[in-house]
C-alpha cells in the first residue's frame, strides 16, 4: 500500500480529534483533563481552518502551532507538522517551514508528501544536493512515480547533469509510452544541450497534442528565444501570459524579462523582474 497522499486539508484533522487522549483506564481528574484538552485540541483546530480559509495564515499557522504542543498521537503529529510548513511556506517562512518539514520526517521518515514539500522547498532555496537526496529517497519507495522522477530531472537540468536527467526521463518514456510530461522535460533538455532542430520537432509534436498548455509555450519560446526567433518567441510568451491570467510563474516573468530586454524595453523588463522576485520571495512582498 503507497504512503503517498495529498496534503490533508485541515478540515480532515478535526476527524482525528477522536483519537486523542483515549487512555484506556484513567482517573476522573484525567478523564476531565483529557476531556478539556481534547475540547481545546477541537477548538483550536477550528480555528486554524477558519483563519486558513479567509487567508489569515498568520493566525492559522499561530492555532495549529498551539494544537500541537497538546502533544498529539504520535501518528497525527508529522500530518500537522507539514501542514504547519505548508502555512509557513505561504508566509515566506522558508526556514521555518524547512524546520516543520524536517521535524515532520525525523517522526515519519517515509511520509512521502512531506518528503516532497521539503524536496521542492530545497529547489526554491537552490540547495539542489539536498533536493536531490530527498528525491532519491522517494523514487526508493515510489520507484514508478513519474512526478518524483520528472521532477528530479528537472533539477538534474538546473545542476546541468543533462545524462542523469535524460535517463530518468527516459525511465518515465520506458515505463509510459504516452507520457507527455516526459516529452516536455525533453524538449527543455534539447534546447538546454543546444540541440535546437531536435527541441522543435518535439515541440511541433507537444502543441499539435497540448495545443493551449502555457507550459509548452513557455518551453518553445525558450528555444525560440535561444535560435534568436524573438518575434516567435513574443507570440509564444503572450499567449502563455493569456492562458494563465493572474497565474503566471515566476519563470515566465522572467523570460519575457529576457526578451524585454533584448528589445530594449527596459522598463517592461524591469517590471517582470519585480514580479518575479515578489512570487519567488512572497516573505518581502509581505514586508512592504
Amino acid at each position: 500500500m503507497t504512503r503517498s497522499r495529498q496534503i490533508i486539508p485541515l478540515t480532515l484533522i478535526v476527524l482525528f480529534v477522536g483519537l486523542f487522549f483515549a487512555p484506556l483506564r484513567a482517573s476522573a481528574q484525567e478523564q476531565t483533563t483529557a476531556a478539556i484538552d481534547s475540547t481545546r485540541y477541537t477548538r483550536l483546530i477550528d480555528s486554524c481552518f477558519t483563519a486558513g480559509n479567509r487567508g489569515d495564515y498568520a493566525a492559522a499557522e499561530a492555532f495549529l502551532a498551539e494544537a500541537l504542543r497538546l502533544n498529539p498521537p504520535a501518528a497525527l503529529q508529522p500530518m500537522l507538522l507539514n501542514n504547519l510548513g505548508g502555512l509557513q511556506l505561504l508566509q515566506g517562512k522558508d526556514d521555518a517551514a524547512l524546520l516543520s518539514f524536517s521535524s515532520a520526517l525525523s517522526k515519519d521518515p517515509h511520509e512521502a508528501t512531506t518528503r516532497f514539500n521539503r524536496a521542492k522547498l530545497f529547489v526554491q532555496r537552490k540547495e539542489y544536493k539536498a533536493a536531490l537526496t530527498d528525491f532519491a529517497l522517494l523514487l526508493s519507495d515510489h520507484p514508478k512515480n513519474e512526478l518524483y522522477r520528472y521532477q528530479r530531472a528537472m533539477v538534474y537540468l538546473l545542476t546541468k547533469e543533462y545524462d542523469l536527467a535524460e535517463a530518468d526521463l527516459k525511465t518515465i518514456i520506458e515505463e509510459n509510452d504516452g507520457s507527455l510530461k516526459a516529452r516536455i522535460g525533453y524538449a527543455l533538455l534539447e534546447t538546454m544541450r543546444g540541440r535546437y532542430d531536435e527541441a522543435e520537432r518535439l515541440y511541433a509534436f507537444l502543441t499539435d497534442k497540448l495545443p493551449k498548455n502555457a507550459e509548452v509555450l513557455e518551453g518553445r519560446a525558450r528555444m525560440y528565444m535561444a535560435k534568436g526567433m524573438r518575434g516567435f518567441a513574443q507570440r509564444d510568451i503572450r499567449q502563455a501570459f493569456e492562458l494563465l491570467g493572474g497565474r503566471a510563474p515566476a519563470t515566465l516573468y522572467r523570460l519575457r524579462a529576457e526578451l524585454n530586454t533584448t528589445l530594449g524595453n527596459t522598463k517592461e523588463a524591469a517590471e517582470d523582474l519585480r514580479r518575479a522576485e515578489e512570487l519567488e520571495n512572497p516573505k518581502n512582498t509581505a514586508k512592504r
